[in-house]
Order: structure tokens, then sequence, then C-alpha cells
């Protein structure tokens, strides 16, 4: 076995388990031949169980034809699974205004994951090698991409893999001299108004020769450390956002005081996250946008929007950074019902043996009427009974509402109670109440209602069981 082979047997069984079922995408290229020879050559000793797929774009004519018959050939003789299907990515890339390199990605890896899922396939294989990875390092460092970007390709991301990745081109060249393998030559891979190819045919050779002869190893090593680095802030992003992103209605919300003294690293992957689960399918989010956003936040002026991609928008009102489609937002900064609404009407009467309430959102409100005055906590609300009239509503606001304070020197409009307390817009409506007419007795969970009067006889007792937040007093 030579040197080269070995190298290569090696690196699959590095990363492929024993009895693995897998695609392999093969163009007829040294590099894919390579791979699918590598895995052949191993199929008796790890069980492996190979298709192969070769996807033509309809961008070559009869020289695709004869890469595609190439393929066929070589499985036929290896007695491998062949698939092949013919796409028109110069049509495509018409109709989604894409350039005909990412029109022709697009549409072989849509055929390549559908005949994975039709064979019921662990992994689909492709053959990106250490030369690869550093055309894409350069791509991304040329775009001013993170390190997401500069990370690059990894080995597996999910079913995908790419067991040559820490490959050298020269040892894939040499793996086909020892094996005696023949392969095709795709003439537009020759054709340097392709970006990729200029960065393969002409930048790396002129970084190589003139500033490190050691680059391509250089440039896979820069993607490794840019990959853990990436890692380590979107864990902390995702965690962040476990704990501190939470819907309100259509939108996403998110404290912007706490988002602000996050570290950016942290803070800009939250926003991306917000975002995209609000955005349309192939829209894409830029840096300026995310520094837009951080922007709007730091400013803290509350009724600011800032449009984004994918028909969304970002709003800051009250302390509150929110994120959603743009209609949702204009809503929000219009003070419009973002939240379903609650109303739900008990008797006085009926309460004398108690009354428990289940709410929309979970939890239950036991009533109930008591003799002399009880505790009062946030879970816990008590007023005289003659403030209760001859009904109570659990339910959201209105406009006529209005609220005495407990403490306080008298009453006001809700609404004015709201905006002296610094409730955001999109949070009011979400706020149940429990009621006399008009009259708020309690902002459940939060404040009740006080009295003028001296109170005297029997209490109204709210108690709020596993309310929104989950919790008890």
């Amino acid at each position: 076995m030579g040197k080269a082979v070995n190298k290569l047997l090696k690196e699959i069984k590095k990363y492929l388990p024993p009895g693995a079922r897998m695609v392999i995408a093969c163009s007829g290229g040294a590099d894919s031949v390579a791979l699918t020879d590598a895995v052949w050559q191993l199929r008796g000793e790890c069980g492996y169980k190979i298709a192969v797929m070769h996807v033509e774009h309809g961008l070559r004519g009869d020289e695709a034809l004869h890469d595609a018959a190439f393929v066929e050939r070589f499985c036929a003789e290896r007695g491998l699974d062949f698939a092949c299907r013919h796409v028109k990515a110069g049509v495509y890339a018409k109709a989604e205004g894409l350039s005909v390199e990412d029109a022709a990605r697009k549409l072989r890896y849509r055929e390549l994951w559908q005949y994975v899922d039709e064979l019921g396939a662990d992994y689909l294989l492709t053959a990106h090698h250490a030369g690869d990875q550093a055309e894409t390092v350069l791509m991304q460092l040329l775009r001013g991409s993170g390190t997401a970007g500069l990370g690059g390709m990894q080995v597996q991301a999910g079913r995908l893999m790419r067991p040559l990745l820490f490959v050298q081109r020269s040892e894939i060249e040499a793996y086909c001299r020892e094996r005696n393998l023949s392969f095709c030559h795709d003439s537009t891979n020759d054709d340097v108004r392709y970006t990729r190819n200029r960065i393969r045919k002409e930048l790396l050779p002129y970084l190589q020769q003139q500033f490190n002869p050691q680059l391509v190893t250089a440039l896979g090593k820069t993607a490794q450390l840019a990959a853990m680095d990436n890692a380590f802030a979107c864990h902390h992003a995702q965690k962040f956002y476990s704990e501190h992103v939470a819907e309100n209605g259509n939108l996403l919300e998110c404290g912007a005081e706490k988002l602000l003294a996050e570290f950016e690293a942290v803070s800009t992957r939250v926003i991306r996250l917000m975002w995209e689960q609000k955005a349309e399918r192939g829209s894409e989010l830029g840096f300026e946008h995310i520094k837009a956003v951080l922007q709007l936040l730091q400013n803290g002026s509350s009724g600011k929007a800032v449009m984004l991609p994918g028909k969304t928008a970002a709003a800051y009102s009250y302390g509150k950074l929110y994120i959603g489609a743009r209609a949702d937002i204009e809503k929000l900064l219009n003070g419009e019902c973002n939240s379903g609404a609650c109303d739900i009407t008990v008797a006085t009467k009926n309460i004398a043996d108690g009354v428990t309430v289940n709410l929309p959102e979970g939890g239950e409100l036991q009533l109930s009427i008591a003799d002399t005055h009880q505790p009062v906590s946030r879970m816990q609300a008590v007023v005289p009974l003659e403030l209760a009239g001859e009904a109570i509503s659990i339910r959201t606001r209105r406009d006529s509402d209005r609220f005495y304070p407990y403490g306080s020197a008298g009453s006001k409009k809700l609404k004015d109670y709201f905006i002296d307390n610094k409730v955001p817009r999109a949070e009011r409506d979400g706020k149940l109440l429990v009621t006399a007419g008009s009259n708020v007795l309690w902002i459940t969970g939060e404040r009740q209602a006080g009295w003028k009067h001296e109170a005297a006889g029997k209490w109204l007792v709210m108690r709020l069981i596993n309310g929104k937040d989950g919790q008890n007093d």
C-alpha cells in the first residue's frame, strides 16, 4: 500500500463509523474519484453501504455528459449503486437572480440531499480538501466575514461529511497515481471569471510564492481556530437567548440593558438569532444591520425602529428590544394590541364558597372571601369586598380602565399608570387584570388597588397559582 493510499484510508476511517450508509457526491474529478475509490476499498473492512450520485448542471454540453458517463462506468466497475441527476443551473440562476456558481451549488445539494433521504443514508460525503478550505477562508476574508465565515468548512456538519478536509491536493493526486485511477477535468474550473477559480489559480499561488509556501496549511489552522472561537461565542449567545429572549405576541423581545451588558460577540449573535426566527427565507442580515440595532438600544429612545432585511424590523420601547415582521413592529409603536384578549366574568355572590378560574395562558386564579384581612404578596391581592360590586372580570385592558394603585394618593387612567411605570406598549395588552367595571382591582402578579375609605367587613382574596411566570409566592 502506497503512502498516499494509506493516508486517505486512515482519514476516512477516522471520521466514518463502521457500518455507515452514505451517498458520495462524485463529479468525476480527481478529488471525488479518489474519495469514492478509497471508501470502496474499505467497504469490506468497515461494512460501509455506498451509493454514488453525479449531478450534471446543464452548463458544459457534451463535455458534461462525458463526465456523467465516466462516473457511471467507474461505479459499474466497482459494483456501486449510481444515480445521475440533470439540472439547469443557468436557467435557475436567471430566475432566482443568483450567480451561476451559487445556482449550481444550490441545485446540486438539493438533488444530493433528496437522494440521501430516498435511500435513508446516514451521511452525504463530499471530497472537499485542504486546498478548498484555504480558498474558502480567503473568500470569506475578502468579504469581511467574522469568525463564522473564517471558520470555513467543518469535517462534519450534521449529516454532511468531508473526510478529506485535512488532505492536500498533492496527496490526492498521488493517491490517483498509486491506484492508477483516471479522472475527468472540468473546463469551467479554468475560467477565472469565477471568484473561486481566480483565488485558486492566481491569488493562492501568488501568496504562496511571495509570502508563505505553507499557506494552505496555515489557512487551515486559521479556520480551526476561528471555528473554535465561533463555537464558544455561539454557545453563550444561545444560552443568553434561552434565558432572556421571550415571545410577546408575534414579536420577540429582550431586555436592552442585559443585552448591552454582554460582550458584542454574544449580543450581535443574539440579535441575529432573533432576526432568523422572524425573517423570510433567503434574506441575509449584514453586520451593518446588527450595528444599527445596537445603536438603537444605546440611544435609548423609545418608539424608534430600524428596518431589517426579510421584511422585518427592530424597535426599542421602554427598555426592551423587539424584533418581528414590519407590520407587527408598526402595531407595537402605534400601541395596538399584540396579544390575545381575555374576558371572564364571575358573579360576586358565587365566590362565597371559593371559585377557581382557569386562565387562558395556563395557571389558575383562586377567588375567595375572608372575614379578616389576609397577607398581600406578588401572587396574592386582597381588597374590600365592597369594591367588587356585583361581579368582577378577569380580562385584558380597555381604554376606560382606571387604577388606584395601593399606597398612592389617588386614581389615574390605567394607560397613564403604565406610562409612568415605563411598561412597554407591547406588554400592556397582555397584562391580565381583575376588574370591577372599569376599576382595576389587581394587575395580576403585580400591583393591587388601594381604597380611599376605612375598610371594614369582608375581603376579596385573589390568589394566582402557577401563573405566567410559573411560580407561586
